[in-house]
Order: structure tokens, then sequence, then C-alpha cells
């Protein structure tokens, strides 16, 4: 019995020392703040405000986020002036690359007279950005341009009618009971991610096959809430730019192709333009770039190769696009 104790002991103690030396690892290797649920609507949630975080898990990124809890160089002061709002998903989030690296950043020190702030975050797709915009523009009232980001274009009519009819789900942020507890360390938030990833493939990049093509939604859906963005966004005398960025596949003859149906990107640009929306279409961008300099505008030294987050390539090329954009229309 007194063995059996002694034994229970020792493999308390190990168990304990092991959490505490995996949590230290993850502490600069992981360490993500916990987001919670926002008053304001601008996104469903936002992360802890005026957090460090550090991710090595696919690419490496250090910095801290704002009072907002959003990932930005300053901090925001309510009912300052905004020219330019940036809404979208981990992408625009940018935990993947240095804060100094961030579309966000690069368009503010390529546009320094225009003050560039970043609310995307992760999880935030293009359906709940659409859905979030009216308490986004009521908030931050960009003088400028709003920038939705999406690296999808292939949604279904009830996909589209969700966002129409006020029905998009929120997304979740557990922060209470014992999620919310457990959340709190580090190495069991990356256990519990990788768990939670396992067998997953990462489609969201990937090519159309030819039995997906034409089986996105209908024009006039496609056009009722395109007017509807545009038409919320004008309200405050703002330009609306929809931020289309697919992802590259390198092929055997050292060529790389655009891993998206590109007669899909052409319905909805046409869609764009007869709603007044101005669609920024990296792919051509991106695909110049490679034939120049070889560089994949998605994936990291420590991921699969194209596949995955915008890289600083991926950022750069955005923001420079955007930069020349607006340079144009004004």
């Amino acid at each position: 019995m007194k063995k059996t104790c002694i034994w229970f002991l020792k493999a308390g103690v190990s168990a304990v020392l092991a959490l505490a030396i995996l949590t230290g690892f993850c502490m600069l290797y992981y360490n993500v703040p916990i987001h919670y649920d926002t008053s304001h609507g601008a996104t469903d949630y936002a992360w802890q405000y005026n957090q460090f975080y550090s991710r090595g898990t696919e690419g490496f990124a250090l910095g801290k986020t704002n009072n907002e809890g959003y990932i930005n160089k300053a901090d925001y002061t309510e009912g300052q002036k905004t020219h330019i709002l940036i809404m979208g998903s981990s992408h625009m989030e940018a935990f993947n690359v240095g804060m100094e690296e961030s579309t966000a950043a690069v368009l503010g020190s390529l546009l320094p007279e225009k003050t560039v702030y970043n609310i995307g975050m992760s999880a935030h797709t293009f359906l709940n950005c659409a859905d979030n915009l009216s308490a986004a523009m009521e908030k931050y009232k960009p003088t400028d341009y709003v920038i939705l980001e999406t690296s999808n274009l292939r949604y279904t009519n009830a996909q589209l009618q969700t966002v129409l009819e006020k029905k998009v789900s929120h997304l979740p942020s557990p922060t209470d009971g014992i999620v919310g507890m457990l959340q709190k360390n580090q190495f069991l938030r990356l256990l519990y991610a990788q768990l939670a990833n396992f067998g997953k493939d990462d489609t969201s990049n990937k090519a159309s096959t030819a039995s997906q093509k034409k089986t996105w939604a209908s024009e006039e859906l496609y056009s009722a809430l395109i007017t509807r963005l545009v038409s919320t966004v004008s309200q405050y005398g703002a330009k609306l730019i929809i931020l289309y960025h697919p992802s590259l596949s390198l092929q055997e003859d050292g060529t790389a192709t655009v891993t998206d149906d590109r007669e899909l990107s052409a319905f909805f640009a046409e869609v764009c333009k007869e709603s007044g929306a101005q669609f920024l279409d990296m792919a051509e961008i991106f695909t110049e770039n490679y034939e120049k300099s070889h560089v994949l505008p998605h994936g990291f030294s420590n991921t699969s190769v194209g596949t995955g987050h915008l890289n600083k390539n991926g950022h750069k090329m955005i923001a420079q696009a955007i930069c020349d954009l607006i340079k144009e229309g004004n």
C-alpha cells in the first residue's frame, strides 16, 4: 500500500513538473491571448487587450495587442479619425508575421497621411465581416475606404441568405467555466488546437475541381449583398474595396498557377463592378511576382510551401496593391 502511494505521488509530481516545463516552453512558442465577446459588434470577439503574444507554429511573430484587443501598432482613442478600416480573417489579423510586416502596418507606411486601423480577427469569414459591417461603421466611421478581405468567393444561396436576413451565427468565445479556465494554460490550448485539427487538410486555398464549377449562389443574391455593403459604407462617405487573395500552386515545370476558379472570380468581379464596389483580385499580381522573384504569398519555412496564411511577401504585395488602387482613385 505504501509503495502504491509513493508511486502515485511520484507520478503526480512528474505530471506537474512536465506541465510546468511544457507551459514554459509554450510561453514563447505558442503564447496567444484569449478572446472575449465584444460589446460593439464590429467583430464577434477580440483578443485580450494590451497582451504580449508570440507564435511559432506557423511562421514566427512577436507582438502585443492594442487597447481594444486588435493587432495595430497604436491604440485606439474613441472618436479618433480613421481613414481606412481593414476587416477580415486571421490573414489580416496577421499572427504569423511581425507587427511591422502586416498589411495594415505596411499600408500605413505607404500612406503616412492616412490612419489605417485593422480589426482583422481569426475565424471571421467574409460572411461574418459582412454581417458586422454596420456595427464597424458605426463605431469607427472610416472616411475613405473599408477593405473587406477574403480568400474565398464561393458561397451558396443559403449562406448569402443568412447575411441578407441577419441570421449569421455568432462566433462563440468560450471564456467561462472549465473550458475558460483550461485555455488560460498555453500548453493545453496548443494541445487542444492540435487535437481539433488532427487529420484535417487546409482546404481554404485548394483548387476548384470540375465538379465544383458553377455551384455558387445566384447573381441576384451576390448582387443584393454587395449592393447592401456598398450602401452601408457610402453612408459614411467611404468606398468599399473587396480584397481577394487566392493562393498559388507550384507545378513540376517550375511555374505557379492560381488555385481557384477563374470563372468564379470573373463573375464576382462583374457583380462588384455593377454594384459599385472595387474588387482587388491578387491572382495576377501574385503570379507576376512569382515569375520575377520566385516568392510565394502564402506559407512559411516551418509549414507546407505555398499553403496556409499570408506570409510577409503576401502582406507586402497586398499593401502595395491597395495603395496603388487608392492612389488611382484619388
